[in-house]
């Protein structure tokens, strides 16, 4: 859903109004926060033991019959390609042995009686011309094609998550807010950006990029009016993701979308009391989750590459981070992408391949809206994802990811490719 932007008032009317609105939207949130923190202890335990007793009687769960609202997500620019939700055949091999857990077998309860359209073809693979991308999961609605099997994913997350995500709810009804109505100014915006990537270190980023927003790196239906983005990352335990896929794990990544959220949610907050309009764009929350795409703003603000796994890999913290951006008007001096021979290690290495139970990840690269980048098949990915309620196995066994390798490898990479004629893999 859009938010409206908050800007400096020029009067006591647009104060009056700014509170106004503040009202209805902590009214809102605080109603809908305290509706599924009731689920959580009642409908969701229900949902999850009835789904449970189908699966031990051996019954097959027709996602189709899940609860929640019938599809209504169009897709009348995409020709129809049904969804083949079966794992791609191969052994897997556990290559990486500091993984704490075996992997589940990628076999299923669900399926679907008719398939949805692929989520291959609503993110565009195969196609020749650039387009901003289409919604697929995660969403605001379980309206989407795929929401059926959001929805199994939601509901069959055990109580200790759903607590988790209740927080998160709670939480973001302060990524927006009233703007000071004078301006503080923090010089040139090479300086306004040291000191805010200075702040947000400060109050827990990690990792801290900026860019300038641009319309592809938002959904097809969100049109944030900010000029700029600035890219958090915040690492995850890496003892905990290594019992990845378990519970264990997922809590992990929950917190830690819990705190990079903060992170972004007090940043935003600060630049508000500077004068400038800003506003939080989160994970998982309503509305929030479905303005822009954080990985490419993370890649464009300079933070890692594109990685085979199809997340963003960093020199600091590999994949094992998670991220959050801060749209504002605050003129910022902006990063550029960085190389630091993701290329050229992805091009041959075949570890996340081989550790991918549903084989989800292709050896090369695809062409996906106009351009060839690293991709995942959605529909081997995604099944597989809800099954284990949060797989970051890909991420994990990634080299990158070992603590302290990343920086070694970027110098090792870069210094090959300089000694063989300075071209990248791909």
């Amino acid at each position: 859903m859009a938010m409206h932007k908050f800007v400096p008032p020029t009067g006591p009317g647009d104060v009056l109004a700014d509170r106004r609105r503040l009202w209805i939207l902590g009214a809102s949130r605080l109603a809908f926060t305290i509706a599924v923190a009731i689920a959580t202890h009642t409908v969701f335990p229900l949902l999850r033991w009835m789904q449970h007793r189908r699966i031990r009687s051996g019954d097959v769960i027709w996602l189709e019959d899940m609860p929640g609202p019938p599809q209504s997500q169009r897709f009348d620019h995409l020709a129809f390609v049904p969804a083949d939700i079966t794992p791609n055949p191969g052994p897997v091999r556990k290559r990486a042995r500091f993984m704490k857990v075996e992997y589940p077998a990628a076999a299923y309860p669900f399926a679907f009686r008719q398939p949805p359209i692929s989520g291959n073809a609503i993110n565009g693979l195969g196609e020749e011309r650039p387009r901003r991308p289409d919604h697929v999961f995660f969403g605001d609605s379980y309206k989407r094609a795929w929401g059926k099997l959001d929805w199994y994913f939601q509901v069959m997350e055990p109580t200790a998550i759903h607590r988790l995500i209740v927080r998160m709810f709670w939480q973001d009804r302060a990524r927006v807010g009233p703007v000071a109505p004078t301006v503080t100014t923090l010089g040139t915006p090479e300086e306004a950006s040291a000191h805010i990537k200075a702040l947000a270190t400060r109050i827990g980023a990690g990792l801290v990029g900026i860019t300038r927003l641009r319309p592809e790196f938002c959904y097809h239906d969100s049109n944030p009016d900010f000029t700029y983005a600035i890219a958090i990352g915040v690492p995850m335990d890496r003892e905990e993701m290594l019992h990845t896929p378990s519970e264990r794990s997922n809590q992990q990544i929950m917190r830690t979308y819990l705190d990079v959220n903060r992170v972004a949610i007090r940043l935003a907050h600060a630049i508000r009391a500077l004068g400038y309009p800003a506003q939080a764009s989160t994970n998982l929350a309503p509305g929030s989750s479905t303005e822009v795409l954080h990985v490419p703003i993370a890649i464009a603000a300079g933070l890692g590459q594109l990685g085979k796994h199809g997340s963003m890999i960093t020199p600091e913290f590999g994949s094992n981070v998670r991220l959050a951006t801060v749209l504002t008007d605050l003129p910022l001096a902006v990063d550029q992408p960085r190389d630091i021979g993701v290329d050229d290690l992805c091009a041959h290495c075949r570890i996340c391949e081989t550790n991918c139970p549903p084989h989800a990840l292709f050896p090369e690269k695809q062409l996906v809206r106009g351009q060839r980048r690293w991709y995942v098949n959605f529909d081997k990915c995604a099944p597989y994802f809800a099954e284990t309620r949060g797989c970051g196995i890909c991420i994990e066994v990634c080299p990158w990811s070992t603590p302290g390798k990343g920086q070694e490898l970027m110098r090792t990479l870069l210094e090959r490719r300089e000694g063989a004629g300075g071209a990248a893999r791909t």
